[in-house]
């Protein structure tokens, strides 16, 4: 299938949409289906633009558009419905941004996460009862969710962040699978069903703070729109959680993990922790050191961690000297200065 025939099933979905109806105010943006070497908007092809990154929301030409990478290999097998609606999740980036959104998250700060397992346990310990709530329309599970949610937040300060990740994309999801269920709600309650399992059955999606908001986000919106409740999401207010739940004083130890869930997630953490320090030993093995003090200007958010001093970027990072920016493609290995999280001394690069 042509990219351009790929774009027209894809508007034809879209056209069928009452933007409003799925978000006060809410409307249709242009979008950008593209590869790296064309790019069809408007229903017209240009050619490649490097300013297009990723699935995401940008500026271009004084309007917000939304863009969705479409490899060529891919073109053919594409589900032309379950396009329309992650193009519909990107147009909302679009509407927070027109809108003055001002909760976006520090990506990099969250890549630096309480190293306690016992939070953890408690994050899945909260997810279980959201997946209750949601599954069963029921208020009681809802209620308990918060209860562990505000102790959890209570007893680890500092988690601002985690509530901007679940407001800004958790929202945009949520008006995405709206979109989707007016499309084809079969494959909405496959793909809202396959987050609850993912919430349920996934442990290592505890430690990707950013990922996770993907599904405890729409399930949150979701859950309360099922119990008639309203969505307040201001967008230059609180995150959307705070906004919806109060956050009464509560006691750390009612988000305490049993002891075989903390057993479990802490074996997990340190699994995890040994793949990631060992993905960078073997990185620094085969790889060149290059001073080059600069600051992180750009990056790929989902496919990034970091361990001490070392942040791993394996798709491109882009980098700040003076007036000059450069891309680097990954897999490269960043050294941060000391006490900073966008601030580099330098970077291993692979070996040519």
């Amino acid at each position: 299938m042509k990219l351009l025939t790929l774009y027209e099933a894809v508007n034809k979905i879209l056209s069928r949409l009452d933007f409003s109806r799925l978000y006060s105010h809410f409307s249709k943006y242009r979008f950008a289906l593209y590869n790296h070497t064309e790019i069809c908007l408007d229903g017209k092809i240009i050619p490649y633009d490097q300013r297009f990154l990723a699935n995401t929301s940008i500026l271009y030409e004084g309007d917000y558009i939304a863009i969705w990478n479409v490899a060529p290999e891919q073109q053919a097998s594409l589900d032309a419905e379950l396009l329309a609606y992650g193009i519909v999740h990107e147009m909302f980036h679009c509407f927070q941004l027109q809108q003055g959104e001002e909760r976006f998250p520090d990506d990099l700060k969250l890549l630096v996460y309480p190293s306690d397992p016992a939070h953890y346990a408690a994050k899945y310990q909260e997810n279980q009862y959201l997946i209750d709530a949601f599954s069963g329309c029921n208020i009681e599970s809802l209620v308990r969710f918060s209860e562990i949610r505000n102790a959890r937040l209570a007893g680890y300060g500092g988690l601002t962040e985690e509530l901007k990740a679940e407001t800004i994309e958790g929202v945009a999801e949520y008006v995405g699978l709206k979109a989707l269920k007016i499309i084809n709600e079969e494959k909405y309650w496959k793909i809202t069903l396959d987050y609850v399992d993912k919430l349920k059955n996934n442990l290592d999606l505890l430690f990707d703070i950013r990922r996770i908001s993907y599904y405890t986000g729409p399930l949150f919106c979701l859950t309360l729109e099922m119990l008639g409740l309203p969505v307040r999401n201001e967008f230059h207010g609180l995150p959307v959680y705070r906004q919806n739940i109060p956050f009464p004083s509560v006691s750390a130890e009612a988000a305490a993990p049993n002891t075989a869930l903390l057993t479990e997630v802490t074996n997990r953490f340190q699994a995890l922790t040994k793949r990631r320090q060992s993905i960078l030993s073997t990185h620094m093995a085969q790889s060149t050191c290059v001073e080059y003090p600069a600051f992180i200007c750009g990056y790929d958010p989902m496919n990034m961690f970091q361990v001490e001093n070392l942040l791993y970027c394996s798709h491109f990072v882009f980098l700040q000297k003076g007036t000059e920016t450069i891309k680097k493609e990954g897999p490269i290995l960043l050294m941060l200065k000391e006490d900073s999280d966008r601030e580099i001394a330098g970077y291993y690069e692979l070996s040519q």
